[in-house]
């Protein structure tokens, strides 16, 4: 893995995908679509700068994903295997809200899914969901978690936007995290602060894992993890196999139709 994509790993794990007992937003299984957002923005990423997506880098990770769906990955180039397994995990969402697959293409399958999700969560925050437009009712109910999260962590919301909470948010995220690691926060920026607690968790990982260390750095030691030890991982639930939950709307509330 290169040191870009390593981060954006990392930073998905951290907010989108969250880590165990302390996730920004708590809720979805990370074994469902969302998986696939840096996927997307990693490769957006690449052709805003006029570069060639490459998905190489997210080969271990995606054969592991495709072995859990029973899905095939003999012979078959990366970008075809991901479009299989997003499509996959997409119906197996859409199976769990009781929504119609047949004759519908992955986008409109994405934006049933969402909506379905979105009114769960407002159920479960008491939001009314009648009558509102899907977009305005996911903003409400993005909000409301936001702001429950920011009760948690002690962010004043007062006053602030909701870009500013968010921010907040994260930064108090990463705060906490870094503390259990003991990692020092002050005069770093989250590209730092994220990519020094995701190290610490690979290593940790890997010592559990009885996995020589030595001379490695974490990138090879996550690859080692991926191909080697993946079912050990996943038994102990140790990251990046925790019982993690995501959100699918910290990356999708504002997506456009």
């Amino acid at each position: 893995m290169k040191k870009h994509v390593f981060f954006m790993l990392a930073i998905v794990l951290v907010v989108g995908f969250t880590w165990q007992g302390s996730g920004v937003f708590a809720n979805e299984k990370d074994d469902e679509v969302g998986l696939f957002d840096f996927f997307k923005k990693d490769e957006q990423d690449k052709e805003d700068k006029g570069e060639k997506g490459d998905l190489t880098k997210h080969e271990a990770w995606l054969k592991v994903q495709a072995e859990e769906l029973g899905i095939e990955t003999e012979g078959k180039d990366l970008k075809e295997l991901a479009k299989e397994v997003k499509e996959a995990k997409l119906k197996k969402a859409a199976d769990k809200y009781g929504i119609e697959t047949e004759d519908k293409d992955l986008k409109e399958l994405s934006k049933e899914v969402h909506h379905a999700r979105v009114k769960q969560k407002a159920e479960e925050l008491g939001i009314e969901t009648e009558g509102k437009d899907p977009k305005a009712l996911a903003e409400e109910v993005y909000d409301a978690k936001l702001k429950q999260k920011a009760e948690e962590l002690g962010v004043e919301t007062e006053g602030k936007d909701t870009d500013e909470i968010r921010k907040e948010v994260l930064q108090a995220q990463l705060e906490k995290e870094a503390a259990v690691y003991g990692i020092e926060t002050e005069g770093k920026n989250t590209h730092e602060i994220v990519q020094e607690i995701h190290e610490a968790k690979i290593y940790n990982s890997a010592v559990q894992l009885g996995i020589d260390t030595n001379d490695k750095d974490a990138s090879e030691l996550l690859d080692e993890i991926f191909t080697e030890h993946a079912d050990k991982a996943k038994e102990l639930k140790l990251f990046p196999f925790e019982e993690n939950k995501m959100d699918y709307f910290w990356g999708h509330h504002h997506k456009k139709d």
